[in-house]
């Protein structure tokens, strides 16, 4: 659905929508980090991603350590790094709208003084239902923010895709967006610039 048409739901349908499209394009990066955890063990059969750990945490520090005694050109082993960062922070910014509560409003007596302000219809108190000593106990959150994550997200799967294919040196292409900059869409598309048109901008 066009972003433009979500907008128009009432603010609970545009929640659901939004944290309908975090959740794929979640499931869209796991896919495409088993693909980088493939290529960086040389294979890239259905049956190598297959074999990539189940848990999130456990296939992201093994393609940190793969990819580290990996020999790469400097510029691409850098670019890769990034890569796999981005998709962490991605990935736990996710985390924090799959896991946590989601609600309207809360009652006065429990809301942190920094909450009392005045926000927009379709923000959200996000609350925290684990003891992650590094996640507030409360925040506020709106719409827009959740679209921004749904665009992180995409980038974060193109630029682990462009991670894979460049390990396996099948693509200038994807060589070009993995070292360039890349702008995720709400639609699960991307759009890069090169570091040479970049280059050429500055």
């Amino acid at each position: 659905m066009d972003l433009e048409v979500v907008r128009g739901l009432a603010p609970s349908d545009r929640w659901i929508f939004v944290r309908g499209r975090i959740a794929t394009e979640a499931v869209h990066m796991d896919a495409a980090l088993s693909g980088v955890h493939a290529a960086l063990r040389d294979r890239q059969d259905r049956e190598a991603l297959l074999e990539a750990p189940e848990s999130w945490g456990s296939k992201m520090r093994e393609c940190n350590a793969r990819l580290s005694a990996r020999s790469v050109p400097a510029p691409l082993h850098a670019a890769m790094e990034h890569a796999l960062q981005d998709a962490a922070l991605a990935w736990y910014e996710r985390n924090r709208y799959m896991h946590d509560l989601l609600v309207d409003r809360l009652d006065v007596d429990d809301a942190p003084p920094e909450l009392a302000e005045t926000r927009a219809d379709d923000a959200r108190y996000r609350l925290r239902l684990s003891r992650k000593k590094d996640v507030p106990e409360s925040v506020s959150v709106s719409f827009d923010e959740a679209v921004e994550l749904v665009c992180k997200l995409v980038a974060a799967t193109w630029r682990l895709r462009a991670t894979r294919y460049c390990l396996s040196n099948l693509s200038s292409v994807w060589r070009s967006m993995l070292l360039g900059a890349v702008e995720g869409e709400w639609d699960g598309t991307a759009s890069w610039v090169s570091s040479s048109d970049r280059d050429e901008e500055q």
